[in-house]
């Protein structure tokens, strides 16, 4: 049995059983969960190893993958209500030199709804993938790529940008503001809530990061046409694979890289968040709350619906599955993307299970880490 440790609130001890249960029958090895609801925290769940031989603690940290999308949806969010950012205004407009071959009339907002058809660019296992940790600190690097890629999709689709919706959404910001995401997100959202959440962590951080391992669960059919498929799909060369810088050995390196101090530091919106779960709770919290918590107000009732509309909903031209996007954060609603019963929660999943989203129905801020892919 996995020793779990925290607070849960009186008529919630179910969820300490379901917890409990995600080490006993589905494989974590340490994790977090915290939920608050109608603005107070009323879970705060930890167990399991954050390396082996060592203990989860209160303030161990995990790297959460896309869940870090919805980090930087907020981001733009905040931007955006203070003028600083226009989502309808072409790229170009804060980035002159992303207009090459084709691309000037993409807008910030297919940037936020994964309509700026640039999954993957061209080139990029020249500088990085998942079988290495190494040149995963050259963002600028890929920054380079990205300005005279031509789009891959054609016009009108939109395609799961796993790691370059961060990139573009991060150079844009910088144009536009001066300064990094991740050093907005900081200063402008975790520090007045009291987050521990990083988009760049720094060194001083990195003794308290869990350590990832990475596991493939077994395929769900034993169809060889489907089987085929999904090797096609998920393989470097295709649509899934290519979108997650994939190279020739899979996702095998995966735990590496995400492990490796180069991509810790450096600031990739979409994919290198760490943080903890109650910390994730919290944000949503507020943001399931009108925009308020705890006597800090960082947006609005308008804002948020503004925000959490629903701007596409189709079958992805990258994941092959029904998506519902808002201007960065995912959508429930769909068979792939379920969030509990509201359709109208919003959010971000990332990659082995962590999970950040938002219930406004319910004014349930939800977060999920571990370390276990």
């Amino acid at each position: 049995m996995t020793d779990i440790h925290g607070e849960v609130s009186a008529g919630f001890e179910p969820v300490r059983t379901a917890f409990e249960q995600n080490f006993s029958e589905r494989g974590d090895i340490g994790a977090a969960v915290s939920v608050y609801h109608h603005g107070h925290k009323i879970i705060d769940l930890w167990g399991g190893e954050a390396s082996p031989g060592q203990p989860w603690q209160a303030d161990s940290l995990a790297l959460v993958w896309s869940t870090t999308k919805g980090l930087a949806a907020f981001v733009a969010e905040i931007l955006t209500d203070r003028g600083a950012l226009d989502l309808d205004a072409p790229v170009v407009s804060y980035w002159p030199e992303f207009g090459a071959n084709g691309k000037d009339t993409i807008t910030v907002r297919d940037v936020l709804t994964h309509g700026a058809r640039l999954p993957y660019p061209p080139g990029y296992r020249d500088l990085v993938s998942a079988d290495s940790p190494d040149g995963w600190g050259n963002v600028a690097g890929l920054v380079a790529l990205l300005e005279q890629a031509a789009p891959i999709f054609p016009e009108g689709a939109h395609g799961y940008h796993a790691l370059t919706f961060g990139v573009l959404l991060g150079e844009i910001v910088q144009r536009a503001t001066g300064r990094s995401l991740g050093r907005i997100f900081s200063t402008e959202i975790a520090d007045p809530l009291g987050l521990d959440t990083h988009i760049g962590l720094p060194s001083s951080e990195s003794g308290r990061v869990s350590e990832l391992s990475l596991s493939m669960p077994p395929p769900p059919t034993d169809d060889p046409d489907i089987l085929a498929m999904m090797a096609a799909a998920m393989g470097p060369d295709g649509p899934v694979g290519q979108a997650l810088l994939v190279g020739d050995n899979g996702l095998d390196g995966f735990a590496a890289v995400g492990n490796s101090p180069a991509f810790q530091a450096a600031e990739y919106p979409a994919a290198n968040g760490i943080t903890d779960a109650r910390s994730l709770a919290k944000m949503y919290g507020l943001l399931a709350g009108g925009g308020q918590l705890g006597g800090v107000q960082l947006t609005t009732p308008e804002s948020i619906a503004a925000h959490t509309a629903e701007q596409w909903r189709g079958v992805d031209a990258t994941l092959g599955a029904e998506k519902r996007y808002a201007s960065g954060y995912m959508l429930a609603g769909t068979e792939s993307e379920s969030f509990g019963p509201n359709p109208d929660a919003f959010g971000h999943p990332g990659m082995g299970g962590s999970l950040g989203f938002a219930d406004p129905n319910a004014e349930i801020g939800f977060g999920y880490v571990m370390n276990h892919i």
